[in-house]
């Protein structure tokens, strides 16, 4: 009997560290990179180098000016939740007080993960990434994604989003 048992445990151990787990979660996609970044807004305006961290649930944007924290903000993917420095709030409330109000909830996030804003909206592939210009009577976007830089220009509303590798 204690044979048997011991048996069936070893099995399950050996069977079990040699097959695939149906519960194995994947991996996550970590992007950790120094980037020059500007941002010019309503509430605040710094141009430095700093460092963009990506993952599945969060972008975060940290730049820095003669070794001292200037901007700290994270993008929360899946949830409506902006802090800058300490402070967190809605994507709504970032928007009306940061960007301008007329733009979609998600929009900031799409840029800082180099995906299409407005519904992919006036979208000109090319090479290495993609450009679009949409002009309403709320804003004036120039917004140009390529494998290297993220580029969003607002001329109505005098916003600028710049990431560019270093």
């Amino acid at each position: 009997m204690k044979v048997t048992i011991f048996s069936i445990l070893a099995l399950f151990l050996i069977t079990g560290c040699s097959t695939k787990s149906i519960f194995a979660k994947k991996p996550v996609k970590i992007v950790n990179k120094s980037k020059k970044i500007t941002m010019k807004t309503k509430k605040f305006a710094f141009s430095d180098t700093g460092f963009y961290k990506s993952n599945d649930k969060l972008i975060q944007i940290q730049a820095y000016s003669t070794g001292v924290a200037v901007a700290n903000m994270k993008f929360y993917k899946n949830s409506d939740s902006v802090c800058v420095g300490y402070k967190c709030t809605n994507r709504k409330y970032f928007n009306d007080n940061f960007l301008s109000k007329y733009y979609p909830n998600k929009l900031i996030v799409n840029i800082l993960s180099a995906k299409p804003i407005m519904g992919a909206e006036n979208l000109t592939k090319s090479a290495d990434g993609f450009t679009q210009n949409i002009k309403t009577a709320e804003y004036d976007i120039t917004y140009r994604v390529t494998s290297n830089s993220i580029y969003f220009k607002d001329r109505l509303n005098r916003i600028l989003i710049k990431l560019k590798d270093l």
